[in-house]
């Protein structure tokens, strides 16, 4: 039977995971594929972790005890690493999951990943930078577990909610920073907060603006734009840590509109549609020599459909739209230029024409002076 998704082994370290933040991780992980050996570490005969009973259950996770023969020595630590070993030399799987908070598993990290395979790595926020630049993906915990709101009164006291892990003011220094490196950004408009908002929890959007500018900059076409899917791509190879949900986003793309640094739109690519980005404000690449003599005239393109139109009108005062694409073609102007898929759409978004029919047996004609706007 052939699996569409890879072949990942899944190692845990249970003296330095969350047990609470097991069934998240293992529902991350089948998104990204499909996992065949599920193994935790740990002595399970010590009281911290007597509760993993049910989760081992639960999740089908296979335990290897590991007794803890001298006090201070973490023995389950070695005998992950040496299964994780036993396995990559089978040759049976394509990725690992490394489930832990300890730097230990860094060069088990990059050992991994030198015979290319892929290695995800999972833990909370406190983990060493070391270990999490090992992996090629790492993902915080704290954004797989949903923390519940506190509850107001519950200690008798009404406490107030935990501080947001960085202000707002902080926020803006550091979007004022990333405008200061790049005149093409301007900062946003302040948005003021209703009262009553609860704090947030997660980082504000705004913090993430330096990074993305920074990925928009190697991605950038000559036109100015960046494809998000490319820009998403750049980062993760650069930081493997980063993941929209730190600050809130549960998409890349949310994180781009709420960081109120980027313009967004929508274009044609390959056989479909993709997101492109730009800087808000940005200055806009000068065009080319050909370009320059296409966009001469007052209304470039536009002046162009009309021109069209006009050759392939007939008697009865209408234009197919066929004949208009033939016209546009010996005009040396394609739809293309237009942004839009179809050549309907583009001479419906000018607003300069009648249409009647449908499908193929569309037919326009320009209307009165007033909507040509080409003289």
């Amino acid at each position: 039977m052939k699996h569409d998704l890879p072949s990942f082994a899944v190692l845990i370290d249970a003296d330095n995971v969350r047990l609470d933040s097991i069934s998240p991780i293992l529902e991350e992980i089948t998104r990204h594929a499909r996992v065949t050996v599920r193994r935790v570490y740990g002595d399970f005969t010590s009281q911290n972790l007597a509760a993993w009973k049910v989760k081992l259950a639960e999740h089908a996770i296979h335990p290897i005890q590991q007794y803890r023969n001298t006090i201070g020595k973490n023995a389950s630590d070695s005998a992950l690493i040496i299964d994780a070993m036993d396995l990559l030399h089978s040759r049976r799987f394509e990725g690992f999951c490394l489930v832990s908070s300890d730097s230990d598993f860094t060069r088990l990290a990059t050992r991994i990943r030198e015979d290319g395979l892929v290695v995800y790595g999972f833990g909370e926020k406190k983990v060493p930078k070391a270990f999490v630049n090992a992996c090629d993906r790492y993902i915080y915990v704290e954004n797989l577990v949903e923390a519940p709101l506190p509850e107001q009164g519950a200690n008798g006291g009404g406490e107030a909610p935990a501080k947001a892990t960085i202000d707002e003011k902080e926020a803006a220094i550091i979007v004022a920073e990333a405008c200061d490196a790049s005149p093409q950004l301007k900062p946003p408009v302040d948005t003021p907060i209703a009262a009553g908002t609860p704090p947030q929890t997660f980082k504000p959007p705004a913090l993430a603006a330096n990074l993305l500018l920074r990925a928009y900059t190697n991605v950038a076409d000559e036109q100015g734009w960046a494809m998000l899917s490319q820009m998403s791509t750049y980062i993760h190879a650069n930081h493997s840590d980063f993941d929209p949900r730190t600050y809130g986003c549960a998409k890349f793309i949310d994180l781009v509109q709420k960081s109120v640094a980027f313009e967004l739109v929508q274009r044609p690519c390959k056989n479909g549609h993709s997101y492109f980005c730009r800087p808000v404000n940005a200055q806009r690449p000068p065009a080319s020599n050909a370009q320059k003599s296409k966009d001469s005239g007052a209304n470039g393109y536009r002046a162009a459909l009309v021109q069209a139109v006009s050759a392939a009108t007939a008697a009865n005062g209408w234009a197919p739209v066929g004949m208009i694409g033939q016209k546009l073609k010996g005009l040396g102007r394609t739809v293309k230029e237009s942004g839009h898929s179809t050549l309907t759409e583009a001479l419906k978004a000018t607003g300069a024409f009648e249409m009647r029919g449908s499908g193929a047996a569309r037919y326009f004609r320009v209307k009165g002076p007033a909507g040509r706007g080409v003289q």
